[in-house]
């Protein structure tokens, strides 16, 4: 059943006041080394009564990103389940995206139920995660998301983050991991538009910390007003994923240490005559490596930064290594458009090279996965 259209003045008359709306934080239809689809189901609890829906696609990735359908209205009636499957192609004729669905109705709160399925279809079988629709109450100023996992030499795991904001103003958001009780690694902010969202791959990257093990972390996320945060925790081995839904937290204070704080008294040497000390050269030209999709991921991991972020002097090379048995490329520009300095081309294993003779910010990003997956070379003097 492609659409099912019902006139949005009815729909607007029939609307009860109480009505909760549900929004999906999470959905995609992206094709590529990773694909990933959303199959969405609708229900109405009601037994007596129909019910008027309005769907609206608002897709963040690729940034910009302008769905070719953006609102699809249909009707379930008593007790009917409605799927659709891959729905922002099916709905919103919009591939190769990603973003958040927010419903509408016109029945009372809890008359509407939506569930969807974002799975990826390689490795072969599939492996996906269960994400609800969540109810505008469930939107906090400051969430935590519980059993986060990080590395690990048996069972190696990684962390997705991200927001959806559905409110129609900005706004700023903060993520700060928390392990044993003190945060590690640097704050990730993220500014994300009304009606947008904004996502995070590989966290403990992203805040300087990829090489923390843990298997029982948290994660606090802070924004200016509501939103709703989640994140997925990927088993590197498998890629099964599990979809942590953002729990209502209190305001976030830095942890002071508890115990005695008094500095004990130290005893000062007396200075003594400064060493003539003979500079040493400035090094020449380095090798820089970055890898390619470790552990199965879709980041680029600088040896130096452990994040996306390469920072180098004028005669550098960087040296992309593939490390994940997946296909990515290495394409200098802004996605997802190339600009001819540097292209990989698509491989799955292997290395490429190129030496960066002029000082600047050179982004890049990788052609099968997009915006999923971008990084960026800084060029010092």
């Amino acid at each position: 059943m492609r659409k099912l259209l019902v006139s949005l003045i009815v729909f607007s008359a029939a609307a009860t006041v109480g009505a909760e709306d549900l929004t999906l934080p999470a959905a995609a239809s992206i094709v590529g080394g990773a694909p990933f689809f959303s199959d969405v189901r609708a229900f109405n609890t009601s037994y007596t009564d129909d019910l008027e829906v309005v769907m609206r696609y608002r897709c963040f990735i690729p940034t910009p990103c302008t769905p070719t359908d953006d609102e699809v209205t249909f009707t379930l009636a008593p007790r009917q389940s409605l799927a659709f499957d891959d729905v922002v192609v099916s709905q919103f004729n919009t591939p190769n995206s990603a973003g958040g669905i927010e419903f509408e109705h016109s029945g009372s709160g809890d008359q509407l139920v939506v569930t969807s399925r974002l799975f990826s279809t390689e490795p072969e079988p599939t492996v996906g995660m269960f994400i609800p629709g969540l109810k505008n109450s469930e939107a906090h100023a400051t969430t935590v998301l519980t059993s986060i996992q990080n590395g690990g030499a048996g069972p190696s795991f990684r962390t997705n983050v991200g927001v959806f904001n559905r409110e129609d103003s900005a706004a700023d958001v903060t993520f700060r991991i928390i392990d044993g009780g003190a945060q590690i690694g640097n704050a990730v902010t993220r500014n994300v538009a009304g009606h947008a969202g904004a996502q995070v791959n590989n966290i403990f990257t992203a805040a300087g910390q990829g090489g923390h093990v843990t298997e029982n972390a948290v994660i606090v996320v802070s924004a200016s007003h509501e939103i709703f945060s989640y994140a997925a925790v990927i088993d590197n081995h498998t890629q099964d994923p599990i979809f942590v839904v953002g729990a209502e937290d209190q305001p976030f204070q830095p942890i002071t240490p508890s115990g005695p704080t008094a500095t004990p008294t130290q005893t000062v040497a007396a200075p003594t005559a400064t060493p003539t000390v003979t500079p040493t050269p400035p090094p020449g030209p380095i090798t820089r490596i970055v890898a390619v999709g470790p552990g199965g991921s879709m980041n680029f991991v600088d040896e130096d930064s452990d994040n996306s972020t390469s920072t180098i002097q004028v005669g550098d090379t960087i040296r992309w290594e593939w490390a994940g048995g997946l296909p990515h490329s290495s394409t200098s520009g802004t996605c997802c458009s190339g600009d001819g300095t540097w292209d990989s081309g698509i491989q799955s294993t292997g290395s490429f090279e190129h030496t960066f003779n002029s000082q600047g910010s050179f982004p890049y990003f990788c052609i099968v996965h997009g915006q999923f997956m971008t990084g960026t070379v800084n060029v010092n003097p």
